[in-house]
């Protein structure tokens, strides 16, 4: 404890003893040199004083001798008897220089200050863990990285305090890893979800555990003096995710337009079966799939072969499995799904519509945990666990049970059998490394099939040299794509992301004996992106990707030649090259260029692109892009057969324009608006004219405007979004596409088979506690375009009546309404987390099933609709 000399100098020498008393004695001269003060002894705080909160100064005189011992104390100015005394004894143990007048040492009186300061008493509490502990997740048992604690002392122990209550929270509030707020202590767990407080003072405790996601926790604990707790917490989420992809307003948006969404979220939306891949079908700018190709991914009016899917920047084939009911790549194992509608940057190619972007998670290093899911539509496990030190693997598969149930449905009907029993599998196995703190490894195994065969009796029509199931309907398409990818710092500036694939493909199927397909062949792919910080505002990029495939196909259509070609070499050689600039703070710019080459074109094209994001006021965001995009013809390999295409296409062509606006409006409530145009030229189109099945003479243009309104779902109880779209999709041709016969005019614009003018969706799920949630989805989408049929004729050479139609997609098919709901209840037991759910899909199904098309009787005279049937789904998941 410090102690302050507050004045020196009340000086007389005293008189000699010899001075007659008639004599006046002279005045003393006053030293020439004073004394000072070179051992302090440090006055002992009364405990009592201490524990009471009394602080504050004692004036004392003090009488130095001429040796520099203090020979006597006088209290000038008291505080308190304890302190006063406390105060006396240690000057009495000061040492001085002696003060010196005329060259001798002489006696003198000088004035000397204690101060008993609470706050420098407190310092001599030194900081040692008294309390600590771990955060687990409940269920899961993994550690709540980052968990806040608070500690606060309801009680006291008066008796085992040396300080007062407020003085001793204000000293350890500044020890490293804790800090005082208000009455409470605050720490924050580390990644393996340890916490620890230091020198909490002694009494009854009272810990809370708030935190984000999680139900909030208070326990109460005694500590004593001198003695340590330590415990094992366990929080439990208000909800059970059980692998989670928060990505979405995590990160600044470097993409003008990128929409994402959690596992959490799309878990327990109604409709998805809690596939965050599908989701992306209920997000503004996407089609909704028509029953005719339930897992087609339609972005903002362009063709259904004109979005890209990747993983981890690798080429996949299908992102749906037949019928649209699940992706192929679980969920479980995914990292993040990102839609890019339009105006992406030249880091993309090759597509002229949208991109789909998965990206894998690495395994778990905090032990091992296992997901079992089943329900009436497949089954799947799910297990991830360390491998050592800096090693993770994480392993995944599925089966569907569709075909079994489909046939024992359709056991007892002659008219209808599913013979081949449809199905699908898929399965994912990864392989992660972290060597050091710049180098991240992994090694990702890939696979899917699909079967499905549909027996129809005297349906056969076709021909036996295209199969001689010709009564038969089959179809079976597998890939798979065995991916390495390495992340790697080149110092401080520089990091390189390089991936490499290598994967097969292999289709076949045939239909009623009048169409056959076979085809198979391996995939390589590259792709390489350098990254390097020029400055703190300045980033470029460059890069390549790479897709080549020799695919070995065969095609046979009844009454037409067959096509067969060997080792068909398709790729797409792409290098781009981009900026992030920031000219200030709150604008970036990301100017690009591109050139794609395609190989069985020989012929390649350039692009430019730029973009814009400028944050003009906080929660406030414009947003802009336009640039240029090409692609190889659609379908591919189709549109360039040398027998049922056109070898001789040129890519097509395309122009995107956005403009948009992002208001981040308070309470994780967002609102985001977008305008687009997007035109596209040289789009293959069938004809029957010079020899060509397709000639790239079509143009298409779209446009249209996009809101999203979404509550995140953040401590609330619900969580959602409404998504409208207004939009126009059409498309220009030199010939008439729908044979109709009427006067054709090439230089009018028609209506896209795909156009939706009007698609709203509603989508909510709601908290109800206890580990109950309820959600719910509303689609209202406006009907498909079709070609209307006005009457029919009689053919007296085939004996029945032939259709006549209208104008060209001149009519709509009545509009699309659909509600889905959701049902979950979970359990947490220990260390498993059991969850069972109900799913509704098309629950409308009894008051109005919205039609997705029309069947007509013998003469065309009166139609019936069609469309989706109620399609319940009960399920049991359990994480252990």
């Amino acid at each position: 404890m410090n102690r302050r000399i507050i004045a020196l100098i009340l000086v007389s020498l005293l008189g000699w003893a010899g001075v007659t008393a008639a004599a006046t004695p002279p005045e003393p001269a006053p030293p020439e040199v004073e004394p000072e003060l070179v051992h302090f002894a440090e006055a002992a705080y009364p405990p009592d004083a201490l524990r009471a909160g009394r602080e504050g100064t004692v004036l004392l005189e003090l009488l130095v001798t001429a040796t520099g011992a203090v020979d006597s104390v006088f209290v000038v100015q008291p505080l308190a008897p304890d302190l006063d005394a406390a105060a006396a004894r240690a000057a009495r143990n000061c040492r001085f220089t002696p003060a010196q007048a005329a060259g001798e040492p002489v006696p003198v009186y000088l004035q000397f200050a204690y101060t008993f300061s609470l706050a420098e008493a407190a310092r001599a509490l030194q900081p040692v863990v008294n309390l600590a502990g771990r955060v687990l997740e409940k269920g899961s048992e993994r550690p709540v990285a980052g968990a806040m604690i608070t500690a606060a002392v309801v009680v006291p122990d008066t008796a085992a305090l040396a300080l007062p209550l407020a003085a001793h929270l204000d000293r350890i509030g500044t020890f490293a890893g804790q800090y005082r707020e208000g009455p409470r202590v605050v720490t924050f767990a580390d990644s393996t979800g340890a916490f620890a407080f230091r020198s909490l003072p002694p009494g009854v405790v009272e810990l809370t555990f708030p935190n984000s996601g999680y139900k909030e926790l208070t326990l109460t604990e005694t500590l004593g003096a001198a003695e340590r707790v330590d415990m094992t917490v366990q929080l439990e989420r208000t909800h059970y995710a059980d692998f989670e992809i928060v990505v979405y307003g995590k990160a600044p948006e470097k993409e003008v337009t990128r929409r994402s969404l959690t596992v959490d979220e799309v878990e327990r939306i109604p409709g998805f079966g809690g596939d965050a891949i599908r989701s992306v079908q209920a997000l503004p700018g996407v089609a909704r799939p028509t029953m005719a190709d339930p897992g087609a991914v339609v972005v903002r009016g362009s063709g259904n072969y004109d979005t890209r899917f990747l993983l981890d920047g690798i080429d996949i084939p299908l992102l749906f499995h037949f019928g649209g009911v699940k992706s192929t790549y679980n969920s479980l194992s995914l990292g993040s799904v990102d839609l890019y509608p339009g105006g992406f940057g030249s880091s993309y190619g090759g597509c002229v519509g949208g991109i789909v972007e998965l990206s894998g998670r690495h395994a778990r290093y905090d032990g091992w945990r296992t997901v079992i899911d089943a329900s009436l539509l497949d089954a799947s496990i799910h297990t991830e666990g360390p491998l050592g030190r800096d090693w993770g693997l994480m392993v995944t598969a599925r089966r569907s049970f569709i075909g079994e149930l489909a046939e024992a449905a359709t056991k007892n009907n002659d008219d209808l059998d599913f013979a081949v029993a449809p199905y699908y599998w898929d399965t994912v196995a990864r392989l992660d490394w972290e060597p050091s703190a710049n180098n991240t490894l992994f090694l990702t195994a890939f696979a899917a099939s699909d079967r499905l065969g549909l027996v129809v009796p005297d349906a056969a029509s076709g021909s036996s040299e295209v199969s001689e199931a010709r009564d038969e309907v089959n179809l079976k398409l597998s890939f798979s794509r065995y991916i390495l990818g390495w992340d790697t710092w080149l110092g401080d500036k520089v990091q390189n992301k390089l991936r490499a694939s290598y994967g097969r493909s292999k289709d076949s199927g045939q239909v009623l004996g009048e169409f056959r397909f076979e085809g198979s062949g391996p995939v390589w792919n590259l792709r390489d992106d350098v990254a390097w910080e020029a400055r703190d505002d300045l980033t470029a990029h460059l890069g390549a990707d790479f897709i080549y495939t020799p695919y070995t196909y065969e095609v046979k259509v009844s009454g037409y030649p067959a096509s067969r070609l060997e080792g068909k070499k398709y790729s797409d050689l792409g290098w781009y090259a981009n900026l992030d600039w920031r000219p200030r703070e709150d604008l970036l710019i990301t100017p690009g260029v591109r050139y794609d080459y395609y190989h069985h074109l020989k012929e390649g094209h350039a692009d430019l692109r730029l973009a814009g994001r400028w944050s003009y006021r906080p929660g406030r965001t414009l947003t802009a892009s336009i640039g240029t995009y090409n692609q190889a013809p659609r379908p591919i390999g189709q549109s360039t057969d040398p027998v049922y295409g056109n070898p001789d296409l040129p890519p097509t062509l395309a122009r995107h324009l956005t403009l948009g606006h992002e208001w981040q409006l308070g309470g994780n409530i967002s609102l985001k608006v977008e305008g687009y145009h997007n035109t596209q030229d040289q789009v293959p189109a069938l004809a029957d004219t010079n020899d060509a099945n397709f000639l790239a003479d079509a143009e298409a243009r779209m446009y249209g405007l996009e809101f999203m309104l979404r509550r995140e779902k953040g401590d609330g109880h619900f969580f959602g979004w409404l998504a409208y779209s207004v939009g126009r999709s059409e498309r220009r041709f030199a010939r008439d596409p729908g044979s109709s016969g009427l006067d054709w005019d090439p230089d009018s614009w028609y209506l896209h088979t795909m156009d939706q003018t009007h698609h709203l969706e509603a989508v909510g799920s709601w908290d109800l506690g206890r580990d109950w949630s309820f959600g719910s989805r509303v689609q209202y989408v406006s009907g498909v375009p079709q070609t209307p049929i006005v009457g029919s004729e009689f053919d007296a050479d085939t004996g029945s009546y032939e259709p006549l139609e209208g104008a060209y997609l001149s009519d709509r098919v009545a509009p699309y309404f659909r509600t889905d709901i959701r049902v979950d209840k979970r359990w947490v037991k220990k260390d498993t987390v059991w969850s069972v759910y109900l799913d509704l899909q098309n629950a409308n199904y009894f008051i109005y099933n919205s039609p997705e098309g029309y069947t007509w009787n013998y003469d065309y005279s009166k139609n019936t609709d069609y469309g989706w049937i109620f399609m319940p789904a009960l399920g049991l998941r359990v994480e252990f």
